[in-house]
């Protein structure tokens, strides 16, 4: 993130001017070596001037060095070392710099700001940095053929944004982004411990953004979507949620532990703060070391060359890239000043200036596809020739006759995208390739009439989409992991296959599926887990069904008295049943074969009360299989037998991206009367079986019936 501007290149020295390359390996600056008379005039027959180079927008350049060289002052060339560019290009990059701050602080706030309750607060959408990534919009729309609405917004903001500035959103809003210029300023600049005198400047990766993103789209096309693991929000939403949030919150809560021994916050107490308020929920996930070893990776990559995840891997950036070819804001260069230092082309973030040495043989390039408009070329250029402006386009103005043709202003060409007709059908049908392989393959395939996948306990949120299409849409984000508040969703390892890698899977005995919260609902980016509301959850959407295993349930397998999991269930599903057992004694304080005085067994079998699960009931929340007592497996599973996502969502608006204030009380609109007749037929069902199973639904629980005596 810093733009500090470097010295002039040095006579027989390093001329990157970054290198960091000692004042004891050259003589004198440049211009300083003009100044004293060091560098020869040429001869007036050596001064003629090169020849003229037509670029393909009809610019003409012409590079005589010298002439350049030969306009300055003395003083003007003093100006240049001590104050390179303008001050209007500085104050811009101090502009950035605090927008980058600023935003992802603002990312940081409304990351550990998106909970179950306060997820809706100052009603603006908390997960509004994941809604600006519209790559995440687009394909998974494309895959699950669900568009979700309140994404709209955000995504339409970021696309006008990208068509006047070009990626200015990966350099100055995208959060990973920021990641990387901050670790690069902490790691990598000199001084620091991974110094380098100069990391490379190739451009041989550039084009694997595209053929990732290309890829991504062919195995869309099959509902497989390898985009998520690289799209650059989902990855850092994702590295929060596994490897920051968890340690913060343990650091966290264990400072207010300490500041209530020191008897601190029974003072706050006394002045109206309760400080048990602000602890942080305890979270744990599997597989945060794949999850950290990703985003190692991604910042060590920048010590070979500078941001060169944005530069060359990142899918999203590779999109933005292709639609900011047309954008306004672009660079313009007045070669008649230019010096040839290099600075801007040697010193460029993402490598964007080509062919700036005097002894080019092509015309001076700016690839607007790879800049991010962080304007450091034009603080660093000595004589000022870079101007970066947004003009209307000449082809637009000489079009429509607001100039002569051929005397609009031009910006320098850009660079081609060389991946070449061959290139592109390739990389869409290697997409495509990998997406048909996926989808052929039986492993998780159960049959038409088993709709359940092979691991029949991978159980998903509520509101998910059918299996398919969630895979599709699924971005991978974790945050329906984040806002779960019982920290039941945790991401798929191979539960559900390949293709379901870190997708959301509801895991019962880490924590249940709260009763009556939306949360991963109303956060989901994608419409992958669709908003619902409780009404949805208790009378409609079926996650699964409880089983109980009568082979280790204490009720079932020993007689004794255990109703925890009828007392936990808020759905009334699981009733007590009598059921005689003849491997029982009547008296447990005699022999089961205890003989009476008429010579006859009189001590075995009796009535056992039992947990069954009414099936008609049970939505598969997991509160039953949480609270069993039997350990280490549990008495009483939820599997994913007779899940039912089929449910009518709340109504969305496009504008629910931004604000969404009243978001609780619009989407309960209407619930109450589409599910009248479900829950007046549901409380029927109570009255006829009884909440514990009885004929009497009055008649109070007897936890030891014995009919016989």
């Amino acid at each position: 993130m810093a733009d500090i501007p470097q010295e002039f290149p040095k006579m027989g020295g390093c001329s990157c001017g970054s290198c960091g390359c000692s004042g004891q390996r050259a003589t004198n600056n440049l211009i300083r070596g003009i100044d004293i008379g060091l560098r020869k005039r040429e001869s007036a027959a050596q001064k003629v001037a090169e020849p003229k180079e037509t670029v393909p927008q009809g610019t003409v350049v012409q590079r005589n060095t010298e002439a350049a060289y030969a306009r300055f002052t003395a003083e003007q060339k003093r100006k240049m070392r001590q104050e390179p560019g303008n001050k209007a290009a500085h104050r811009i990059v101090l502009i950035r710099r605090a927008v980058q701050i600023t935003t992802f602080l603002l990312f940081v706030l409304f990351f550990f700001m998106t909970t179950q309750g306060s997820e809706g607060k100052w009603g603006i959408n908390k997960n509004i940095f994941m809604l600006m990534d519209f790559l995440n919009t687009l394909k998974n729309s494309l895959a699950s053929h669900t568009v979700p609405i309140y994404a709209i917004g955000p995504g339409l903001f970021i696309l006008l944004l990208t068509l006047w500035g070009g990626r200015i959103f990966c350099g100055w809003i995208c959060p990973l982004g920021t990641s990387i210029d901050i670790a690069d300023r902490l790691l990598y600049r000199k001084g620091r411990l991974f110094y380098s005198k100069k990391r490379s400047d190739t451009r041989r990766f550039r084009n694997w953004k595209y053929i990732y993103l290309l890829v991504g789209l062919g195995a869309v096309t099959f509902g497989i979507d390898i985009l998520a693991f690289g799209d650059p929000i989902s990855l850092i939403t994702r590295t929060f949620t596994f490897c920051v949030y968890p340690p913060v919150a343990y650091i966290w809560n264990g400072i207010l532990s300490a500041a209530d021994a020191l008897h601190v916050g029974s003072v706050l107490y006394n002045l109206g703060i309760n400080t048990d308020l602000w602890r942080l929920p305890t979270m744990h996930y599997y597989n945060v070391v794949p999850v950290m070893l990703m985003f190692i990776g991604i910042i060590a990559l920048s010590g070979y060359q500078e941001r060169f995840w944005c530069r060359n891997l990142c899918p999203y950036g590779g999109l933005l890239a292709l639609i900011s070819r047309i954008s306004w804001l672009r660079h313009y260069i007045k070669m008649d000043g230019c010096i040839h230092c290099k600075k801007c082309e040697i010193q460029s973030r993402m490598g964007s200036y080509e062919n700036l040495d005097k002894n080019a043989k092509g015309p001076v390039m700016h690839s607007i596809s790879e800049c991010i408009q962080c304007f450091r070329c034009e603080t660093i250029c000595p004589t000022d020739v870079i101007q970066i402006q947004a003009k209307v386009p000449a082809s637009i103005k000489e079009a429509l006759h607001l100039a002569p043709k051929g005397t609009a202003p031009r910006p320098e060409p850009q660079t081609e995208i060389d991946l070449g007709r061959r290139g592109v059908i390739a990389a869409i049908a290697a997409g495509i390739l990998w997406g048909s392989a996926v989808k052929s393959n039986a492993s998780e395939y159960q049959g038409v009439m088993r709709r359940y996948n092979r691991n029949n306990k991978a159980m998903r949120p509520p509101g998910a989409l059918p299996e398919s299409e969630f895979l599709a849409a699924c971005t991978r984000c974790a945050e329906c992991m984040r806002v779960c508040p019982t920290n039941a969703l945790q991401p798929a390892t191979f539960d559900t296959g390949l293709e379901g890698l870190w997708t959301p899977i509801l895991v019962p005995s880490i924590g249940p599926c709260a009763e009556k919260c939306t949360a991963c609902g109303d956060v989901c980016p994608t419409g992958a887990i669709r908003p619902f509301t409780w009404q949805d959850k208790r009378y409609k959407i079926k996650m699964g069904l409880a089983n109980v295993d009568h082979s280790t349930c204490v009720a079932w397998n020993g007689g004794r008295d255990c109703i925890v999991c009828a007392e936990v269930c808020p759905y009334s599903a699981v009733v007590f049943r009598d059921t005689w057992d003849d491997t029982l004694p009547r008296d447990p304080s005699l022999p089961i074969d205890h003989v009476g005085p008429d010579g006859k067994p009189d001590n075995r079998g009796r009535y056992k009360r039992v947990p069954t699960v009414d099936e008609k009931l049970c939505t598969g929340c997991g509160l039953c299989e949480y609270h069993c007592p039997v350990l280490p497996n549990h008495a009483i599973v939820v599997y994913t037998f007779q899940e039912d996502r089929d449910y009518k969502p709340p109504k969305e608006n496009w504008w629910d991206g931004f604000y969404r204030g009243d978001w609780d009380q619009r989407k309960d609109i209407g619930k109450d009367a589409e599910y009248a007749a479900t829950k007046a037929e549901i409380a029927k069902h109570i009255a006829i079986t009884g909440p514990q199973g009885s004929a009497n639904p009055n008649a109070e629980y007897n936890p030891n019936p014995n009919p016989g005596q």
